[in-house]
């Protein structure tokens, strides 16, 4: 399922902040920043789903979008054949059938809205297509003197013609939960309070986590000699991570892009990087390839972007770069408390709350060395539902990718 993070929907709103034209020189334009269309689209050479996020301003540097629903939205192939795409959630069009762009054709983006206003985006080709030769992880200390793992990618266009490229990646993790127990506690009896353990009926031991990049890494080798992207980072994962703790997964995704959508991104990169970019010296809003077909109609930003798509994942463990010990979990999970199971003055039980309210986990029971728990005592050893269920922080689910 599609969905857009804060991050990167922060990142789109940099289109309200400044003017430029892919390949044209700036010229400051003033803008209202109330109603301006968001344009989120890239076409890919992929066989699957195509989707196209549409969303508004609110608030200037509100980084919560304001979904455009009702959309008529469709994809013109070579001026004559529709491509259709049907509102899934809020502000998520995606096509009817899964499709890839295809080198011999052109596509154009149109988009009504339910108000009547209309855009429709410059004519696009899908760009030279360049594979990615290898993902590689190497053990690094960086110039800031911290040691861990940087991801490289290597890829060659021997025919010269991609030269701008966008790199992306998504990144998962094996966790292991530290304090995990087979049995779990569950509540008997608010009154009398009673309560007791069973087997837990699903997997909360190990799960997977996932992160996506929040930015694109953009790279071109118009400056060099050949059309070769040599052992570029990609990312850094510090030795201390726990995310490397156990086992990890990174897919890195290369996408070749027509110059004029490289500038545009790069020109969004510039922008991000910078302090303060709602301040009042920065009017306007980043111009894309997407325009009013009428002047009536709003204000619209963005990029319908159509570009060659190449991945390439790559697994390894901590034990394959270091010899210490795994990194710490991402909590201190040393802390083990035994709520207290009898009622308080006001009818409420400790242990009780914490089974239903889920913040806390079972352990193990709370016995003394004769097998009894000891006078005044809650009968089980509890600990933060974050060190004794993994599904706090991951998915239990096993990816279809994952290979041990």
């Amino acid at each position: 399922m599609f969905r857009i993070k804060k991050k990167i929907f922060f990142a789109i709103t940099l289109f309200l902040i400044v003017v430029s034209g892919c390949v044209e020189p700036f010229e400051i334009s003033p803008q209202t920043f109330d109603d301006v269309l968001i344009v989120e689209a890239t076409l890919t050479n992929e066989e699957k789903t195509q989707v196209i996020s549409l969303s508004r301003t609110g608030i200037l540097g509100s980084t919560e979008p304001i979904w455009e629903e009702g959309a008529d939205v469709i994809i013109i192939q070579d001026s004559n054949s529709t491509l259709r795409f049907l509102e899934t959630q809020p502000g998520i069009y995606e096509s009817e059938s899964e499709f890839a762009a295809l080198p011999t054709s052109s596509y154009q983006l149109s988009i009504t809205t339910r108000d009547g206003d209309s855009y429709t985006s410059s004519q696009e080709n899908l760009p030279s297509s360049a594979v990615i030769d290898d993902v590689i992880a190497r053990k690094i200390t960086n110039d800031d003197g911290i040691e861990g793992i940087e991801i490289f990618v290597n890829s060659f266009d021997a025919t010269g013609q991609s030269k701008f490229y966008r790199y992306s990646y998504e990144e998962t993790y094996k966790i292991i939960a530290p304090l995990w127990n087979q049995f779990e506690a569950f509540v008997v009896s608010e009154n009398p309070p009673s309560v007791d353990i069973r087997l837990r009926p699903q997997e909360e031991l190990i799960c997977y986590g996932n992160n996506a990049s929040s930015t694109s890494i953009l790279f071109s080798t118009t400056t060099l000699n050949e059309d070769r992207v040599s052992e570029l980072p990609i990312r850094f994962i510090e030795k201390s991570d726990f995310i490397i703790a156990n086992r990890y997964s990174i897919l890195v995704k290369q996408i070749v892009q027509t110059e004029q959508a490289f500038q545009f991104y790069e020109k969004l990169r510039e922008l991000s990087s910078q302090g303060n970019l709602l301040s009042q010296s920065q009017p306007g809003f980043l111009i894309g390839n997407v325009f009013p077909d009428q002047e009536t109609s709003k204000s619209v930003t963005g990029y319908f972007d159509v570009s060659s798509v190449s991945t390439k994942r790559l697994f390894f463990n901590f034990e394959d770069f270091f010899e210490d010990d795994q990194p710490s979990y991402i909590v201190n999970c040393e802390s083990i408390s035994i709520p207290d199971l009898e009622q308080d003055q006001f009818g409420n039980s400790a242990l009780i709350l914490a089974i239903q309210n889920e913040t806390l986990e079972y352990f193990n029971d709370n016995v003394d060395l004769t097998g009894n728990t000891p006078p005044g005592e809650g009968p089980f050893q509890m600990v933060p539902r974050i060190c004794g269920d993994c599904t706090t922080i991951g998915s239990n689910e096993i990816p279809e990718f994952w290979i041990e």
